[in-house]
């Protein structure tokens, strides 16, 4: 898309949704709930959460009759469950009149909530309580659950503790409203586009708010909190970045309806909160986060958010049951799991640095692929079970692939050999022969299936789907370079992908009968024969 449809529709979408005061936004017709998290009491470790509704003509969504609310259980890009409906407290509705409105809890096990609303009540609002202390100690995956350290640090991951009523989780165009309220002191930093329009980089202390598209965007979000957190703030000049292009070759997204200014660079964050600063050089993270994202877009040639957040934790573990260390992408962020004690510094290794820094860059870069370009059943979300999805060979093979090839593109010809040589003999080639005989003999989308639900629970299937996935993207390159005289690559195959995806909006899956044509059609390559011998 070029810069100036670009900049027609950020400036519409400024004047229809932020015309109005913050005090005032319930009542825009362009907003269909208000979400405010609360945490006021430094001595607790309770959050609030309370849900605003307001009636919309513009939206099809009835607030009166019976209504279902549900908390997730699956996350996107999780495969796996997690009862995140088993930390909720104290859950209470009411209608436009204040009156309160029955509620139980489902009586099968599943994570829904009726509330009985008469057919003439109104629903109003939601309210419910999570302890994040017992949530953390609850969920024995670290990397899924949200954190509390009292005077210092709150880490949210919005998906453990939005709930939605049924079917918001199902349309497409439902702008939320998100209020984060903290103690005056704590600054707060949150993943979505702000509101107003602040400057970008502006620290921000007490209460912050944001705007989502739709739930899965605000599901998707995260908020960080607290004085013993460390944010930098790191402007990506689009000019600089891309000197040899004009704007009107570069490829914006027309649907950010979040996006409220006109932006030459994207704001980019860094947040980290670490209990062992030995092993983590917050300046040396810093700045591997930045080039990783820089070459990133110069792959992509691509900037489909207005601003990007790499958050890191690096805590101590609870206990021996809790696990911890595995990374999360998001649509404008991702969220670091550090294992306490690793991380890096002025005594790490070459090889130490540019693991850290590869995790980084292909956790960056599945804000492109799956989260903008993914085939079906992965969107829309299916939030209350782990959906089955039979190509995480795409998501996560291909993902960690390009993220290779994006960080060895930036280096000297002799340097990105070396750096390919590296990740492709230590990572996938490797690891592909760890699995025992039967995965390995598992066809990719049977297996990816298997691991839908298993991905970080039984890590066998999960490292061998992404080095099959990997190496079949590697296969796919090299015959692609070969049958061009190198004037075609996998990249080509991949953007013409993805300015595809970004015609549907980012909304409509690929098929596997469209998956080579496109590459046929970028590159003039069949890569049937490559796609059949590994999916076998």
């Amino acid at each position: 898309m070029h810069y100036s449809t670009y900049f027609l529709i950020i400036t519409t979408v400024f004047v229809l949704l932020f015309a109005t005061s913050s005090s005032s936004f319930i009542n825009s017709p362009s907003v269909y709930a208000k979400y405010t998290l609360s945490y006021n009491d430094a001595q607790s470790t309770n959050i609030y959460i309370n849900i605003e509704f307001e009636i919309n003509e513009d939206i099809q969504l009835h607030l009166n009759g019976t209504q279902t609310f549900i908390m997730p259980r699956s996350v996107p890009s999780g495969y796996a469950l997690e009862f995140y409906d088993s930390y909720v407290d104290n859950l209470t509705a009411k209608s436009s009149v204040g009156s309160l409105i029955t509620v139980k809890k489902d009586s099968t096990s599943g994570p829904r909530w009726t509330l009985e609303c008469a057919s003439n009540e109104t629903l109003s609002t939601i309210s419910y309580s999570i302890n994040l202390t017992k949530h953390e100690q609850g969920i024995l995956s670290g990397y899924d659950a949200s954190k509390i350290r009292q005077n210092r640090y709150i880490g949210i991951l919005g998906y453990s503790i939005f709930g939605y009523l049924e079917p918001m989780d199902q349309v497409e165009n439902l702008p939320l409203i998100l209020i984060v309220q903290s103690l005056p002191e704590w600054s707060i930093h949150l993943t979505l586009p702000p509101t107003t329009n602040r400057i970008p980089g502006q620290q921000t202390y007490g209460t912050v708010s944001g705007i989502a598209k739709n739930y899965y965007h605000l599901a998707d979000t995260q908020v960080f909190m607290g004085p013993s957190m460390n944010v930098t703030y790191i402007p990506i000049s689009y000019d600089e970045l891309y000197q040899q292009k004009t704007k009107s070759q570069l490829s914006f997204d027309q649907t950010l309806i979040e996006q409220n200014y006109i932006q030459r660079s994207l704001s980019f964050y860094v947040v980290v909160y670490t209990e062992d600063t030995d092993n983590l050089d917050v300046d040396m993270a810093t700045n591997l986060s930045v080039q990783a994202m820089k070459n990133l877009l110069l792959y992509y040639n691509n900037v489909p958010f207005p601003l990007y957040t790499v958050a890191m934790e690096m805590t101590k573990p609870l206990d021996d049951k809790h696990s911890y260390g595995i990374s999360m992408e998001h649509l404008n962020s991702c969220t670091i799991n550090i294992e306490y004690g690793s991380g890096i510094n002025k005594n790490s290794t070459k090889d130490q640095i540019r693991i850290f820094q590869y995790n980084l860059a292909h956790h960056i870069q599945h804000a492109w692929l799956p989260k903008r370009l993914f085939s079906k059943f992965y969107y829309p979300f299916i939030f209350e079970l782990t959906p089955v999805i039979d190509t995480i060979w795409f998501n996560e093979g291909f993902g960690q692939y390009i993220a290779m090839d994006a960080m060895a593109r930036a280096l000297p010809l002799n340097e990105s050999y070396e750096y390919r040589q590296y990740f492709i003999k230590n990572r996938f080639e490797y690891k592909v022969n760890l699995a025992p005989l039967f995965i390995k003999q598992m066809p990719l989308p049977y297996l990816s299936m298997i691991a839908s639900s298993l991905f970080s629970i039984d890590v066998r299937t999960t490292i061998n789907l992404n080095s099959r996935g990997a190496l079949m993207a590697k296969d796919m390159d090299e015959l692609i370079q070969l049958k061009t005289q190198k004037q075609k690559s996998l990249r080509d195959g991949i953007i013409y992908m993805l300015n595809w995806s970004e015609s549907n909006s980012y909304i409509i899956p690929f098929t596997m009968e469209q998956f080579p044509k496109f590459f046929m059609n970028a590159t003039n390559v069949d890569v049937t024969p490559i796609l059949e011998k590994w999916l076998q």
